[in-house]
This record gives structure tokens, C-alpha cells and sequence, in this order.
């Protein structure tokens, strides 16, 4: 009999922007306590993310059964859609009207710092 597993955790979006260069060539040791920088990042890649939603998503994958259970912000649609697009349980999912879904926004240099 395959078992079901309850996933609580965070649902996120995710934008990822890489830095052409290392942050090291822009950010001075001696004035560390005054950082004030932006970089120029070309492209953003915008993923469906969170810690809930890769564990639910990777069980899936696997063929094992899970229920998704967070609560996320009104701006969650498309991120629904595609867990039900690819045949997720969103029964659990509490969409709460005002607030937005988490998101994190990644910068990773060339040497992979972010």
C-alpha cells in the first residue's frame, strides 16, 4: 500500500539573476559599513519555488503521493495552475485575499556567490 505524506512548507517565487562578474570587484572591504551597489544583471529567470513546493513537486516525480499544504498569497494563480497542470493535490492550499506569495530574489556572481 503506497503511503500518502503531508508537506508543510513555504511556496516561493523565485526570480534568479546571474551577474556578469564577481561581486568582490564592486563591493570595498574599507567601506563595507556604507554599501550602497546595484548591479546590472542582462537576463531573470522567474521559477516556482519554496521549500513545500520542491518537496512536493521531487515526490511527485517519484511517483509517491503527497498533499501540498500552505498558505500563499492571491498572487499564487499561475503557481497553481501548474501544480494542477501536472496533477498536484491543492486541496490544502490557502490562498489569503490582501497578502502575496513568498518570493526571493537571487543574484549569483561568476564565482557562484550570491
Amino acid at each position: 500500500m503506497l503511503k500518502t505524506a503531508l508537506i508543510c512548507g513555504s511556496y516561493a517565487f523565485d526570480s534568479i539573476m546571474v551577474f556578469q562578474d564577481q561581486f568582490k570587484n564592486h563591493i570595498l572591504p574599507d567601506k563595507v559599513h556604507m554599501l550602497n551597489i546595484s548591479f546590472l544583471v542582462p537576463t531573470m529567470r522567474k521559477e516556482f519555488g519554496g521549500c513545500g513546493g520542491n518537496i512536493a513537486y521531487n515526490l511527485h516525480l517519484l511517483g509517491a503521493n503527497s498533499i501540498p499544504m500552505a498558505t500563499v498569497g492571491e498572487d499564487f494563480t499561475p503557481y497553481m495552475s501548474w501544480m494542477e497542470k501536472h496533477h498536484m493535490n491543492t486541496t490544502h492550499m490557502k490562498v489569503i485575499e490582501g497578502s502575496y506569495t513568498g518570493q526571493a530574489f537571487i543574484t549569483t556572481d561568476m564565482d557562484d556567490n550570491q
